[in-house]
């Protein structure tokens, strides 16, 4: 699949009177499509990106399109026994209390996108 640099663009206000619905899906499905493909791009790039930054030797690389600083992500922390347990409890006790409760905010309808493997 080669991505497509071409994609339409849809007014926002216009996108229900110039397109029927299943253009608009089809259209979102290609667009997912193509994400992706990107996806898998970049997971296929990084080891040899992350070996370029550690290359370059420095925090912060200042490119003309781009900022990459270097970053170091959080510590896992070894909690006693009782620690856990009270974890443990307070985890059981949000989901019932969410069982029994309606949420106050959030709540939304969406639509998922699962594209199907294609044969050739």
């Amino acid at each position: 699949m080669t991505l497509d640099s071409q994609i339409p663009l849809i007014a926002h206000e216009a996108v229900p009177t110039l397109l029927e619905p299943l253009d608009i899906i089809n259209a979102m499905i290609d667009l997912r499509a193509q994400l992706a493909e990107l996806e898998q791009q970049v997971q296929t790039l990084q080891p040899a990106f992350y070996a370029a930054c550690v290359a370059l030797n420095t925090d912060k690389i200042e490119l003309e399109r781009a900022i990459i600083n270097r970053r170091t992500s959080p510590g896992k922390w070894n909690y006693s026994e009782d620690i856990v347990e009270q974890e443990a409890l307070l985890t059981r006790l949000k989901k019932q209390f969410q069982q029994i409760h309606e949420p106050i905010s959030g709540k939304e309808t969406i639509w998922a996108i699962r594209l199907l493997l294609m044969t050739a």
